[in-house]
């Protein structure tokens, strides 16, 4: 959909910040709603603000996509034959992203984001059942006409209340899904419009939580969170962005690669073992901060070059004293590894969901599943006993199970999609069964 979005800087209360401009998650929260508008799709983000901290009125200017009006004369002038429908947010929300998603996909201007049930304490009240949830869809004329002749009203509330008057449609967002599909996940919804420095604080954990995948393997579940927790709280007001903190993994992660190379396996599995932790940062970080790099995706190409860097390294070492077989070895781990990793990638691509996160069995074999943190981890006890090459091959029979029961799972996964989107495919399962094989029903995920 093709829309700008509407951003104010709020009046202060109780000698607070002006609302907006108090920070939550590392940045400013009239900074988070800009970098939530350019992501979700906005051509332009227009800012009303009288007056800005000379640090955030920086780094709002380095995006041309992002004007700084000072009054609201300004706004309407800005406003003069525009087609593009304004999407409004309310000035200090904290919003989640779904609820953007929500307000641009519920139909046309005007149109209003509600709570119909138990609202925040802080939504302002639309009417006698509902409550505004901050945002708004609104037609560039309704908005140039209310900035016009806005004199001393507050610029928010006067273009709900014009809103509402014109008949604008409600969405309620009550309900909206809580599954969120790159986190594999159900994650509460975010609302707020924190004022005092406990509600930020407590903003930020929400945020924090939030951005926590599901789905993972056991070291990424029960040893890493805490670790990530720690060093994005560490990260969140400093200048580090996600790509650092990146780069910083593939460095040591290369150091590895020498290290296991070289013979100093201890060192090299210990960075591994870091870099387990480090990996998660840069999203955690990303999604805490909405910092978001076009590059993003780049990380788990690099995941899987670090992964099989330290496999070929360890081979080089171990060549020495077991010959080819050591080449043979991390020939057959990378082998599986790879193509389990291609098959989940096509299943992603062809379904649109991630094979783990398919059903309950797949939940919980990705708990225990071959995967680079598994691995390694499984390595350390062997190698408490000295027993580094036994380990090695352990990490083969490994990948091979892995790469056995995913492929399965792939398999059944395929059908079962196949069966419920297509009546040929259902005829093509029914027409083609053995009569001693159990008759299928309906598939469900």
């Amino acid at each position: 959909m093709d829309f700008i979005a509407l951003l104010m800087v709020g009046e202060s209360l109780s000698g607070s910040e002006p609302a907006g401009l108090g920070q939550v998650g590392g940045i400013s929260l009239l900074e988070r709603q800009a970098r939530m508008a350019l992501k979700a799709g906005a051509d332009r983000v227009i800012v009303v603000a009288p007056a800005l901290p000379a640090d955030i009125g920086a780094r709002l200017s380095e995006d041309a996509r992002l004007v700084r009006v000072q009054t609201a004369d300004a706004l309407a002038a800005g406003m003069s034959g525009e087609t593009r429908a304004v999407l409004m947010l309310a000035p200090g929300l904290l919003a989640d992203d779904r609820l953007i998603s929500a307000t641009l996909s519920g139909g046309d201007a005007p149109l209003l984001a509600e709570f119909a049930g138990d609202p925040p304490a802080a939504a302002q009240r639309l009417d006698a059942a509902s409550h505004w949830a901050g945002l708004a869809l609104l037609p560039p004329a309704l908005v140039a006409e209310v900035a016009a002749t806005l004199g001393e009203w507050e610029l928010s509330g006067t273009l709900v209340r014009a809103a509402c008057e014109s008949g604008a449609a409600r969405l309620p967002v009550d309900q909206l899904p809580l599954y969120v599909a790159n986190r594999r996940r159900e994650v509460p919804m975010i609302w707020a419009m924190p004022v005092a420095e406990a509600e930020r604080a407590a903003a930020t954990d929400a945020l924090l939580a939030a951005a926590q995948k599901g789905c993972l393997d056991w070291p990424a579940r029960f040893i890493h969170p805490p670790v990530e927790n720690a060093m994005v709280r560490l990260l969140l007001p400093t200048p580090v962005t996600p790509n650092m903190i990146t780069v910083a993994t593939g460095v040591l992660g290369a150091a590895a690669i020498w290290l296991f190379a070289a013979g100093h396996l201890w060192w090299a599995l210990a960075i591994v073992l870091l870099v387990g932790p480090l990996d998660g940062v840069d999203g955690k970080l990303a999604r805490t901060r909405h910092e978001y790099s076009r590059w993003g995706d780049l990380e788990h190409v690099l995941d899987k070059v670090l992964e099989y860097g330290w496999i070929l390294a360890l081979a080089w070492w171990f060549s020495a004293s077991h010959g080819v077989a050591a080449w043979l070895a991390a020939a057959g781990i990378i082998l599986f590894a790879l193509t389990e990793a291609v098959s989940g990638e096509f299943f992603r691509r062809f379904t649109g969901r991630q094979l783990d996160d398919w059903g309950p069995f797949e939940r919980r074999f990705r708990l225990v599943g071959g995967r680079r943190n598994t691995f390694f981890w499984s390595l350390l006890p062997f190698a408490a006993f000295g027993l580094w090459w036994q380990g090695f091959l352990m990490i083969l029979a490994y990948a091979a199970i892995t790469f056995a029961i995913s492929h399965w799972r792939l398999l059944n996964a395929i059908g079962a999609y196949g069966r419920q989107i297509s009546d040929e495919v259902r005829g093509n399962f029914a027409g083609t069964a053995y009569d001693f094989l159990p008759k299928q029903g309906p598939a469900a995920r």
